[in-house]
């Protein structure tokens, strides 16, 4: 399926790339933080960026997303990815893969969905009070 295809089926607006980007480095900035913690921190960031989209207690919101007021969905069901740690795992995946993250993010700004998104079958959206379906 192509991008232009996807645009014709999702009932949500593009969300702009600097969006994105500032809602991922707010995620990127937890991370660390978290990590800082004495003898077990790393492990607290490694978990947030492997599952921040996903995290119940933020309603499937990372800190940065819920921000900006972003939701990554899982496709095709339109539905948050509470219900759907894996996705969120391989999305957080191809950040912490040295190399694959910068395809990702090249990947992002040209064809304007990142690579973890295609592979994970999710999208990012503007939030909206209740989705479609649930999940």
């Amino acid at each position: 399926m192509t991008t232009e295809e996807e645009k014709q089926q999702l009932p949500w607006d593009e969300v702009p790339l600097g969006e994105r980007l500032l809602a991922g480095l707010v995620d990127l900035i937890v991370g660390a933080l978290l990590s800082l913690f004495p003898r077990i921190g790393w492990m607290f960031g490694l978990l947030y960026i492997l599952m921040k989209d996903s995290l119940p207690f933020l309603d499937g919101q990372s800190f940065g997303k819920k921000l900006f007021h972003l939701r990554t969905i899982a496709l095709p069901h339109y539905s948050s990815l509470t219900g759907w740690p894996e996705k969120s795992v391989i999305r957080g995946l191809v950040l912490l893969i040295p190399i694959l993250n910068l395809f990702d993010l090249y990947h992002l700004i040209i064809h304007k969905v990142r690579i973890a998104d295609r592979w994970a079958e999710t999208r990012v959206i503007k939030n909206q009070d209740q989705e479609t379906t649930g999940n």
